[in-house]
């Protein structure tokens, strides 16, 4: 009698204990399998053209009401001593809006700013700081520049170590990219559910709601299924879903193999009620898109 066994790969996408060299290398491999995943599945597309571009411009418009960057912010002046101005050259909207994420943003629509985003570690420092100009050695440098900077005066509280914080940097405005940065950080704080809620730090709480998750979908997926379709080896998949301001999970349309695999994932992940709070911008409630790649690995032991 064969049997199924489920194993879910998760260190693939943990990139936490990783050197830097192994981290690239890995990101590396994680994109091209995602960029497989999604060139097979571009007629399963979670938003329109026209949903993309709207949730776009609102995400844009609330962040800009937050934030309210200027040209003499003091982090614009704090980079105006410290980053040369002639690096700005460097920036490249083209390369930038390459990135899958604007495929769908029209250039009438798309904004041309840039921002950075990092999380705080336990000591209130700056980690994990990510930006895209269209230039590797740039970013380094812009991050290595912020690193600098001194957080207290984006006046951050300690409850902001749940979330992911970001500061717009620059803008292109009549053809000239400038230094135009925020005046206060935005936070977007994830969704959390019942075993974590007790965590303080950003990526804390993000891998625990996807391990719970995980953890969840294993326990509550058929077997018999899965079996069913005649499908062995390592299988990606990405679950996606919106969580609502009520802490609901809406709009389950996960990428799969198969349609089959595809509505089983979608049922489990419907049914998954372990969510107590919802995401949240600065302290105000909002939908939180949520997506992941993940894989199983199907085998029959004899």
């Amino acid at each position: 009698m064969k049997t199924t066994v489920l194993f879910i790969i998760i260190s693939i996408f943990s990139l936490t204990a990783y050197s830097q060299s192994a981290k690239d290398s890995l990101k590396k491999i994680v994109r091209e399998r995602i960029k497989d995943i999604q060139n097979t599945q571009s007629d399963n597309s979670y938003y329109t053209k026209e949903d993309t571009e709207n949730e776009y411009i609102n995400e844009n418009s609330t962040f800009q009401a937050l934030a309210l960057p200027t040209e003499n912010s003091d982090l614009s002046d704090f980079f105006k001593i410290y980053l040369e101005k002639k690096l700005l050259k460097k920036i490249d909207f083209s390369k930038i809006k390459e990135s899958y994420l604007y495929k769908n943003i029209s250039n009438s629509k798309y904004n041309y700013t840039i921002r950075l985003t990092f999380e705080l570690s336990k000591t209130g420092k700056a980690t994990n700081c990510r930006i895209n100009t269209g230039n590797k050695e740039l970013d380094r440098k812009i991050i290595e520049v912020f690193k600098k900077y001194r957080l207290e005066k984006l006046a951050l509280k300690e409850s902001d170590k749940l979330g992911k914080i970001s500061v717009q940097l620059f803008a292109k405005e009549n053809k000239e990219i400038i230094i135009k940065a925020s005046q206060f950080a935005v936070i977007d704080i994830p969704p959390i559910i019942k075993e974590c809620d007790d965590l303080q730090l950003y990526w804390q709480l993000n891998k625990c709601f996807y391990d719970k998750l995980y953890a969840f979908l294993l326990k509550n997926i058929s077997l018999k299924t899965l079996n069913n379709q005649d499908l062995r080896g390592e299988i990606i998949f990405s679950p996606r879903f919106t969580i609502n301001k009520e802490g609901k999970i809406t709009n389950v349309n996960s990428i799969a193999p198969n349609k089959v695999i595809k509505d089983e994932i979608d049922r489990v992940i419907s049914s998954f009620n372990g969510i107590i709070k919802s995401g949240k911008r600065n302290n105000i409630s909002k939908d939180s898109y949520c997506e992941t790649y993940r894989t199983i690995t199907i085998e029959n032991l004899k």
